[in-house]
């Protein structure tokens, strides 16, 4: 998986089991890439940051006031954004990236949406003068203003990048944006991604990220304060001295208002190795550090920040705890002193630069009053009804049947797009049947079912991902998207699920994948040959 921001993207190796044949092609596809990048760094405007954050002004000034788009169409698929909730019933997207696998052309937005889930409406608010786009930012919503920092912008050939260091934020009444805690008014962060914020009573913290300067990652620990009375930073670590989590970035933060306490849960970082000495002009050796050699580090400790004593203490780890991962989503239900988190993905090196990927779909959450791990039990559905039982129809059949009886549907299309590309025994080849009910289900290889884990057949859940969005509103979990591998190709999803903390009765697809089509394809051209 290609990691994008949140932490360095890992190097692309065979798949364990796949035969040469299809090696050999992914590689040939990779070079293929590469050289509609190189052709593409001819046109200097589209790979010129400068240039691009200009046409995004130019743009941006063509709106001389706010407008609201109600009931808009959903945004488009992407990982890193900020959603955070706005309100009991809503939560409030902005930015994000999203690369397109066929032109292999990455796209970062400054788009804002909110999401009402009673009425599963979005609308998009267009709101002139505000921050630039970026993606692995972080924002936190409190006392009617959500506030945003930080994050980065990409070239569209993604070899060029530039960090932020300022913060904005927008009056949720009135939707206009402003640029506050201006950098030389007072001591501020400095330029960084994949760092994370909460918001507590008339604070918000800020913890970790990293900056990359192309050549070489700096990975921060500290700890930064900024208060929203007096609209001015504060960096903590001399009040918190040398104990605390290691730099990283990536890690997700857990609030926990009734303790004032905020804990540090994961994250990765990248170490690098020293070259052996080398004898300067004056015949003495110094050292070097290797930028080609480099290792990945996935954390899996926890810490917890004390707001009132800023103090840190490392947190034993007991319960039944996740197995080391990163990229995973994180959502807090503090009604029952709970950080859920879901998904995720662990790199494992292989032979020479090969890396490989497993991707997570377990649910795990964190007790913060005992500080002890559990897993997110979900109990199957109840017994089927007589009328399914009649008709041998099982949840599988029946979750289909509802998915394609909207004839516009993402999956209703795609079905009509398998029917007309391949027909008869071609599909049975082309695909690997998987028998419900005794009947072969096409559908289980359309963009549509993407982000679903048909494994059990008895209760239909999330499929592996890294990078999803979590969120709670009223003891609901609710998850979007991420980013999940279909073949060879990187999708990005954009469905939508939840799931009823207190009942936990089994996760609900409210919103099935809409996109990936490139890799569809790429199956059916593998299947070919």
């Amino acid at each position: 998986m290609g990691s994008g921001r949140d932490k360095r993207k890992k190097q692309k190796g065979s798949k364990p089991g796949v035969g040469a044949a299809k090696t050999e092609k992914k590689t040939q596809k990779n070079l293929a890439k590469g050289e509609r990048r190189e052709a593409r760094k001819a046109q200097s405007e589209e790979n010129d940051i400068d240039a691009l954050l200009a046409r995004f002004k130019l743009q941006d000034e063509e709106n001389n006031a706010v407008r609201i788009v109600e009931k808009c169409p959903p945004p488009s698929a992407r990982v890193y954004a900020s959603v955070q909730p706005l309100n009991d019933k809503e939560i409030i997207m902005f930015g994000g990236e999203w690369l397109d696998p066929k032109e292999d052309t990455m796209h970062v937005y400054a788009d804002l949406y909110v999401f009402n889930t009673q009425t599963m409406q979005w609308k998009q608010i267009i709101s002139p003068n505000g921050p630039l786009p970026r993606t692995s930012h972080q924002a936190v919503v409190t006392k009617s203003y959500m506030y945003v920092f930080g994050g980065e912008f990409t070239s569209r050939n993604h070899d060029k990048f530039r960090h932020y260091s300022d913060l904005w934020r927008i009056d949720t009444s009135t939707w206009v944006w402003e640029q506050v805690g201006v950098k030389g008014s007072s001591p501020s962060p400095t330029p960084r991604s994949g760092h994370r914020m909460i918001a507590y009573k008339n604070i918000i913290v800020m913890f970790g990220g990293f900056y990359d300067t192309g050549k070489r990652t700096r990975y921060y620990n500290d700890v930064w304060v900024f208060d929203l009375d007096s609209l001015t930073w504060e960096n903590k670590q001399n009040a918190l001295g040398a104990t605390g989590p290691s730099p990283r970035g990536g890690c997700q933060l857990a609030l926990h208002a009734e303790t004032s306490t905020v804990y540090v849960i994961g994250g990765y970082s990248v170490k690098q190795s020293i070259k052996p000495n080398v004898v300067g002009s004056k015949g003495k050796g110094k050292k070097e550090v290797d930028d080609d050699d480099e290792k990945g580090i996935v954390h899996d400790d926890i810490w917890a920040l004390d707001l009132i004593k800023w103090s840190w203490q490392k947190v034993k780890k007991e319960g039944m705890a996740p197995t080391p991962r990163t990229s995973f989503g994180l959502a807090v239900q503090q009604s029952k002193g709970k950080a859920i988190i879901f998904g995720g993905v662990f790199d494992q090196e292989g032979q020479g630069d090969k890396m490989y990927s497993e991707l997570f779909n377990e649910a795990y959450q964190f007790n913060m009053n005992s500080r002890r791990w559990f897993p997110v039990t979900v109990k199957p559905p109840k017994s089927k009804s007589k009328n399914q039982e009649s008709n041998g129809e099982t949840s599988l059949d029946s979750a289909l049947s509802k998915a394609t009886q909207d004839k516009n549907a993402s999956a209703a299309r795609a079905a009509i797009l398998i029917q007309a590309a391949f027909r008869g025994y071609v599909v049975r080849k082309a695909y690997e049947t998987y028998r419900v009910g005794g009947k072969v289900s096409e559908l289980l290889y359309s963009p549509a079912t993407y982000g679903i884990d048909w494994d059990s057949k008895d209760l239909i859940r999330p499929r592996a991902r890294s990078a999803p969005t979590l969120f709670v509103l009223k003891n609901t979990l609710w998850l979007w998207g991420g980013m999940v591998e279909i073949g060879h190709t990187d999708v990005v999803l954009d469905d939508l699920w939840c799931l009823d903390l207190n009942k936990l009765d089994g996760w609900k697809c409210m919103k099935e994948n809409s996109g990936g089509d490139e890799a569809f394809k790429e199956l059916s051209d593998d299947s070919d040959d």
